[in-house]
């Protein structure tokens, strides 16, 4: 005695995919001519091998669009192993502004933070 499947149940499911490609009129669907050919000893290629230096840079790429235009333009640049002395006097000044702006902006938050805990100590006496 054998049972049916449910329609929805995972072992009919399973049995239509395995059998759908057998059933279906395309030849070319079928399993069994889709499978490539065996390839001999001869016409076996080795694979080239490669070695990746884990110190080489990715070039770097942004986009750049000028003012009044919309039109964007793809800039890539290789990342330099050392800095000119110009060029990291620059980035010293840049991370200095920002640090002075981040300092400036915590100042105004406790400063906020102080006026809004005067004015609600003010409001319960």
């Amino acid at each position: 005695m054998t049972r049916l499947l449910a329609p929805g149940s995972a072992a009919c499911i399973a049995l239509a995919l395995m059998a759908g490609p057998a059933l279906a009129d395309d030849p070319e669907a079928s399993p069994s001519t889709n499978a490539p050919a065996a390839a001999g000893p001869e016409t076996i290629v080795p694979n080239a091998t490669t070695t990746i230096d884990p110190n080489v840079k990715e070039p770097v790429c942004r986009r750049y669009i000028p003012t009044g235009s919309r039109i964007a333009t793809q800039r890539c640049e290789m990342p330099k192993d050392t800095l000119s002395a110009k060029e990291q006097a620059s980035r010293d000044v840049m991370r200095q502004d920002i640090a002075d702006m981040r300092t400036q902006q915590q100042m105004r938050d406790q400063a906020r933070a102080a006026a809004m805990a005067e004015a609600l100590s003010r409001r319960a006496r």
